[in-house]
């Protein structure tokens, strides 16, 4: 569904960002008649908007021109109630008032709002901003002649200048890894770990000492962590997400700074948890989200919330598929707006897995049908490869052998494009392609136990085992036998 930006905007509203709103907005209204207020509640109502329903709605007159109006007004009405909620808004706040009174000329005035402005700076990390503030100071500086107390300032600049280089530096090194990560998922050869290879040799990764801040060292860690999820350590998986969510509980600025990021290494360490198949773990984390949730930080952003939603619901459905999949699926439309495809089509693929453990096929086939029909999805190739095994494995228990035998050709072509193919891969596609041959020979059982048995084998080697990832083809096998 395209996304409509005041839609989305008014669902990411709290109940005091909503009560807010309707306070402000009649302070920005003339007259009795406050029709942006009805809009709004309008809106709020809907879980659906076109401009198609808005026009028949008495209160509105220039669709295009009323929406965008709006918009604008609930921005001015966040920035409002938020100014004074994180230290960040309050450096911004304070850069508007030093503007104005340096216009004004009243520079010593100016000058104290500076310092508390790059005390906060200073305090949370934010290097650029601080760096912005002690040009500013300088500025003020000269305007008043004291020329000594300037030329000390631009040591400052110095050292600053060093640390955002720095930080650039470690944050280059983990978006290759994330990049990396995202497109090819689990590693299928020696070859897929270059890359990784080729970021771990330098030497600002190694060394703790070259982080010259609590945020590069958090980078430092990340491209640590990102290579060992992708080369499959699970243990070194384990020690470094620890490590990263010790960091951040260390230095709650960084939680307040990317509070998706702490919610994800949460997610990350859950998943770590249950490839080691310590569930008591896992579930021990689960109800941790509940705490995680009031972290004040994480309240005020909603991708930080919808994340949280889609996290605990995947270790969930990992933990236990009996669980109630009716509710959870009421809840994905208010968080849908503000997730990635990658996590959003992850819970689909674990829900199709739970109705294909509950032999529920036809649903089963409804969400990974979600993620197959998605043609503009083409990251994580082999994510992308199990959800197309697994359709051939639902329409095998739904009994649809033309299907089948469609599937298995056009899985095959598809996964040969992508020259990534694991033998399980390739097993399977050979054994559902000459299915309806078996099934009329009377051998299917006869191929089946000969699957097995190159499966086991393909289980205990170190890249093939990968290919399991996701979904226990041994397991299915062995149970059709």
């Amino acid at each position: 569904m395209k996304q409509e930006p005041l839609f989305d905007l008014v669902n990411s509203l709290t109940m005091s960002e909503k009560r807010f709103f309707k306070i402000f907005s009649k302070r920005h209204i003339i007259g009795e008649k406050n029709e942006y207020s009805l809009l709004f509640d309008y809106i709020d109502k809907e879980t659906d908007l076109s401009n198609e329903k808005l026009l028949n709605q008495p209160f509105v007159k220039n669709v295009s021109a009323e929406k965008n109006y709006l918009y604008r007004l609930i921005l001015k009405s966040l920035n409002s109630f938020h100014c004074q909620n994180s230290d960040i808004r309050k450096i911004y706040d304070n850069l508007i008032s030093i503007d104005i009174l340096f216009k004004k000329g009243l520079y010593s005035q100016a000058l104290e709002i500076v310092y508390k402005a790059h005390k906060l700076a200073k305090k949370n990390e934010l290097l650029r901003q601080e760096l912005l503030l002690t040009e500013i100071k300088e500025e003020l500086l000269l305007k008043d002649q004291q020329y000594l107390q300037t030329l000390e300032i631009f040591k400052e600049d110095d050292q600053l200048i060093h640390l955002i280089k720095n930080l650039l530096s470690m944050r280059e090194l983990t978006t290759k890894g994330y990049h990396e990560n995202l497109s090819k998922g689990v590693i299928r050869n020696d070859e897929d770990l270059l890359p990784f290879a080729e970021i771990l040799k330098n030497e600002i990764v190694s060394d703790e000492s070259k982080a010259l801040t609590a945020r590069a060292r958090l980078h430092q860690i990340s491209v640590q962590l990102t290579y060992n999820m992708v080369a499959g350590n699970n243990e070194q998986v384990l020690e470094f997400v620890n490590q990263i969510i010790k960091h951040y509980d260390s230095h709650p600025h960084l939680i307040d700074y990317t509070p998706i990021g702490y919610v994800s290494s949460n997610f990350i360490k859950g998943s770590a948890l249950l490839a080691s198949n310590k569930m008591k773990e896992v579930k021990m984390l689960i109800k941790k989200y509940s705490k995680i949730e009031e972290i004040d930080s994480v309240q005020k952003s909603q991708k930080a919330l919808s994340s949280l939603f889609f996290y605990k619901n995947i270790l969930l459905l990992q933990v236990d598929q009996s669980v109630d999949l009716e509710e959870m699926e009421k809840g994905i439309p208010k968080h849908e707006p503000f997730i990635g495809k990658p996590q959003l089509y992850d819970l689909y693929f674990h829900m199709s897995l739970s109705f294909f453990a509950q032999e529920d096929f036809k649903k089963a086939l409804k969400w990974s049908n979600e993620i197959l029909n998605d043609l503009q999805f083409k990251s994580r190739e082999d994510f992308l490869n199990t959800i197309k095994l697994m359709n051939l494995l639902i329409h095998f228990e739904l009994g649809n052998d033309f299907t089948l035998e469609y599937l298995s050709k056009s899985t095959n072509n598809f996964l040969k494009r992508k020259s990534r193919l694991f033998k399980v891969e390739k097993l399977l596609i050979k054994f559902f392609s000459r299915y309806e041959s078996y099934a009329a020979n009377g051998h299917s059982k006869a191929e089946l136990e000969k699957l097995a048995e190159k499966l086991t084998l393909c289980k205990e080697d170190k890249y093939e085992r990968k290919a399991f990832h996701y979904f226990d083809y041994l397991k299915w096998v062995t149970q059709k036998i």
